[in-house]
């Protein structure tokens, strides 16, 4: 059986743990909390390619990174930390899956599906510490790394994380209890496209397992869902009556992946809808993901 090393113990890297757990043996290591590895020097190096030698480790899924900090922690977590590990991996014949962000491309200036040959415009220190992560990756692949990026856009789930906007609605949401009220949205119009945290796993674990997969593939759904439209349909998910207040800060307004070269490569493509996300954000269905080869597994 294959072996597979991730790379984070976070929400992103127990999700792909947890996916391909019945297809391959897993290990699973936290490198910044690892006590050689976070040096990232020469016997982090060594450290790192005998692990790879000694459990003949074939992929490895990088979900390290943060979405929050200083700009120069953004930068070694989500660049730095790339390119080192870009260097570690050089050599050993492993399958590289990185996970990057549908925030490298910035505003795409367009409500059309955003594809994988689109400018960047990333915008702001996250966005543009992922982009020069992907930059990294790229350029160690054309130096021979077998390694593809997968630009992954909204995640959700549940519970849902802090650091997602349907947080805080699903907070005021459920502080209204059974009356009826209101709740702000910075601005309802903004649309994007979402993704459940299993079909992210599984569709990462796919690409890992893949025959040539490519440099650059979005990992979306393809569907844009309206900010204003996902807190109604959360509300009524739970039974409130609900007015949305615009708080008429606009920002940019639709970003939707274009999922046509992932089904091409792992042979599916996630499901998302007003239904289903509502569904799962609130818990009252734990099962919505619409999965692929690895949860078929299970």
């Amino acid at each position: 059986m294959s072996h597979l090393l991730v790379l984070g113990e976070g929400w992103v890297g127990a999700a792909v743990a947890g996916a391909a757990a019945d297809r391959f043996t897993v290990s699973v290591i936290d490198p910044p909390f690892h006590p050689v590895l976070h040096r990232r020097d020469g016997q982090a190096v060594a450290e790192l390619q005998q692990l790879i030698t000694q459990r003949q480790i074939t992929m490895v899924i990088n979900c390290c990174g943060r979405l929050r900090g200083n700009q120069a922690e953004l930068a070694d977590a989500n660049t730095n930390f790339v390119a080192w590990l870009c260097v570690a991996l050089a050599g050993t014949a492993v399958r590289l899956v990185h996970v990057g962000s549908a925030s490298e491309y910035g505003d795409p200036l367009t409500a059309d599906l955003v594809s994988e040959t689109n400018p960047q415009h990333a915008v702001g220190d996250y966005a543009c510490t992922k982009a020069a992560g992907t930059e990294a990756s790229l350029l160690a692949r054309a130096q021979g790394l077998d390694v593809s990026v997968a630009r992954v856009f909204n995640i959700v789930g549940h519970p849902i994380p802090e650091v997602s906007p349907i947080h805080q609605w699903l907070s005021d949401l459920q502080a209204l209890g059974t009356s009826s009220g209101s709740i702000d949205v910075w601005w309802p119009e903004t649309t994007r496209d979402f993704v459940m945290i299993e079909d992210v796993a599984t569709a990462l674990v796919d690409l890992a397992a893949a025959d040539n997969p490519p440099a650059l593939v979005n990992l979306c759904s393809g569907i844009g869902l309206g900010f204003g439209a996902i807190a109604e349909s959360i509300a009524a998910e739970l039974g409130i009556a609900v007015a949305v207040n615009s708080l008429n800060k606009p920002g940019i307004e639709s970003v939707i992946g274009n999922p046509e070269l992932l089904q091409q490569t792992i042979g599916w493509i996630p499901k998302m809808s007003l239904e289903l996300l509502a569904k799962r954000v609130t818990g009252s269905d734990p099962t919505s993901a619409s999965g692929g080869s690895s949860s078929a597994n299970r």
